[in-house]
């Protein structure tokens, strides 16, 4: 287990939350009653917006045939410009997140066509228009947020402690943008290895709350500005009432057992890997043997989580497994 998760036991001697748990995360960016703070953070992670109000939207999407898979955002808003964004808290390494952040947005852009399929619709059969559906593709953008407890491969040259990425789609050679409709930002939680002596800004002091707040007895100087102590408020266990007390620990036991199960995935994956490579004694066996022993322990995970009674979704992101073959099991 990594030390990020704490159990039932370790909160009681606790004075502060775990950011990276759904529970705060959800707690803090996702309610109404701190939409102040979503905004503020949102505008520290995408520097060249200036965003003064956001409505929640739903973070339940459907594909567009029964047989696609849902897919559930931890947090979807849209501003007053109509721009939407997806914020996701992913704890773990997950190889292909990246990809995975590009596919998530397929889901509110598909949305935007049949809105718009939906409206001339309705104001046909209302007589409003007679001309066939036209729709101009005007997209309004989707930017994914994304914070990540984990870091990714970058080019060599990347700075070890860089931990803020924007990505859009650009031209190769002169870089002009293709469009703004796309754009992915990466936050690194790995990278941020800064003392609190150290921190310079206050988007630093963020992403070192998210990291360490669970750590802390008592507010550090440093943070006194009010939205961090404010920040610290809503993340005092003490404030907690009984149901959320309760839905904390929840929280927290369904994080370790996430970390758990990666953590397992990948140690075993590399010791039936080893075996299977020693046995052959070529470098094939050895890469045959980690995917073998990686597949299986993914499915004897999936198993495992299903009698946990543990969302479809999730089960996914942790083993990678497909939702068909989750369910088959």
């Amino acid at each position: 287990m990594t030390d990020n998760v704490e159990t039932k036991l370790d909160v009681q001697s606790k004075n502060y939350a775990n950011m990276l748990c759904d529970f705060m995360f959800k707690r803090v960016f996702g309610s109404e009653a701190n939409k102040d703070m979503l905004i503020w953070f949102l505008n520290m992670v995408l520097k060249d917006l200036n965003i003064k109000s956001v409505k929640f939207i739903p973070t339940e999407h459907h594909g567009m045939t029964e047989e696609d898979r849902i897919v559930i955002f931890d947090i979807a808003c849209e501003c007053e410009d109509g721009r939407k964004f997806i914020i996701e808290m992913q704890k773990g390494y997950q190889k292909y997140f990246r990809e995975r952040a590009l596919y998530y947005t397929t889901y509110p852009i598909n949305k935007q066509g049949r809105e718009a399929r939906e409206l001339y619709e309705k104001e046909r059969i209302q007589g409003m228009t007679h001309e066939k559906f036209n729709w101009d593709y005007n997209l309004q953008p989707v930017i994914v947020v994304a914070i990540l407890n984990f870091r990714f491969k970058h080019a060599d040259d990347w700075p070890q402690d860089r931990y803020h990425s924007s990505y859009r789609l650009t031209e190769d050679l002169t870089h002009e943008t293709m469009t703004d409709a796309l754009r992915f930002v990466f936050v690194e939680l790995g990278r941020m290895t800064k003392k609190i002596s150290e921190l310079e800004t206050k988007f630093e002091k963020w992403i070192y709350l998210m990291k360490n707040m669970h750590k802390m007895k008592k507010i550090p100087p440093e943070f006194a500005d009010p939205m961090f102590r404010r920040l610290f408020l809503l993340a005092e266990i003490n404030n907690f009432t009984p149901e959320e007390r309760e839905q904390y620990y929840k929280s927290l036991e369904s994080m370790g057992d996430y970390y758990n199960i990666i953590n397992t995935t990948a140690e075993e994956a590399e010791k039936r890997g080893l075996e299977r490579g020693r046995e052959e004694g070529r470098v094939e066996g050895r890469e045959e043997g980690r995917e073998e022993g990686r597949n299986q322990t993914n499915l004897d995970n999936a198993r495992n989580f299903k009698k946990l009674g543990v969302a479809i979704d999730i089960i996914a992101q942790a083993t990678g497994l497909s939702a068909d073959v989750i369910e088959s099991l």
